[in-house]
């Protein structure tokens, strides 16, 4: 008998920006989206038949994906900014627009009830945007939520539809959150960390990675987690340097220069900065 035929509790829901070029493919990193309540999906597809000789000569089933519905306590301002197009102006007001473009994300999740420990994501997913409902108070309090509908369709580069990592898959497993997972996704590592930063003497640091895929590239630079802007950047293959102005208020002690790449799990390099030289 399996030991995995119930499923309950949605958690670790994450969704990442999917960038489309041609027929390349870019995800973003992977924000959480918190006070997920419930999924459905349903298989999308059709079956196809042709007859001939009095009988069927060829017969296959479509895989167009997913359509279902995604419930949350309360779709965060983000979400509504990143995914579903809405402005903010200079008073802080959130903007809905007729001509907003809503973008597609990739959706990762897990369940909490699955004994596998199985996490969860569909590459190309296209939501709607949700309902405005509202209900008065009554004697009993009842928590009112948010619906997207939702339309999860094969990638364009690869045509996956979803992907799910197993916890035996260690790394993958334990960093899924971290990184839109793909098919035969690549290992990124360090190829040369930076010496120490010294705040006496600043000068430029450089950085090199490496990746089991050759046409990988890096696509983005963080510095505690904060965008190292074009300007104090300079990339060359999986070379990087960035310029020490990019530097002028860190403080002594450790810090993290996070590399993205197109493909694959970001790479964290440590970097230390101190007083003297």
């Amino acid at each position: 008998m399996s030991d995995n035929k119930v499923k309950y509790g949605l958690r670790n829901v994450h969704c990442a920006l999917v960038t489309e070029s041609g027929e390349t493919v870019e995800y973003g990193g992977p924000k959480a989206i918190p006070g997920a309540v419930n999924l459905t999906l349903d298989a999308s597809g059709e079956e196809v038949a042709f007859y001939a000789d009095d009988q069927i000569y060829f017969e296959e089933n479509t895989n167009n994906g997913y359509e279902g519905s995604l419930e949350i306590a309360l779709i965060p301002d983000w979400f509504r900014k990143e995914i579903l197009g809405d402005e903010e102006d200079a008073n802080g007001a959130l903007i809905e627009n007729r001509d907003a473009k809503v973008k597609k994300m990739a959706l990762l999740f897990e369940f909490d009830g699955d004994a596998k420990k199985t996490r969860h994501v569909m590459y190309s997913v296209l939501p709607t945007r949700p309902s405005v409902t509202g209900a008065t108070r009554t004697a009993t309090k009842e928590p009112q939520t948010e619906t997207i509908n939702i339309a999860a369709r094969p990638a364009l580069d690869t045509g996956d539809v979803k992907a799910k990592v197993l916890q035996s898959d260690a790394d993958t497993y334990t960093r899924f959150y971290e990184a839109v997972y793909i098919r035969d996704m690549p290992t990124n590592s360090i190829k040369q960390e930076p010496g120490e930063y010294s705040l006496a003497a600043p000068d430029d640091v450089e950085i090199e990675v490496a990746s089991t895929d050759n046409t990988n590239k890096v696509t983005n630079v963080l510095l505690d987690g904060v965008k190292v802007q074009g300007i104090h950047l300079t990339v060359i293959g999986f070379a990087i340097t960035i310029n020490k102005a990019a530097f002028d208020s860190i403080s002594a002690g450790a810090h993290v220069i996070t590399v993205y790449l197109l493909r694959g799990l970001p790479v964290n390099v440590p970097l230390t900065v101190i007083t003297g030289v």
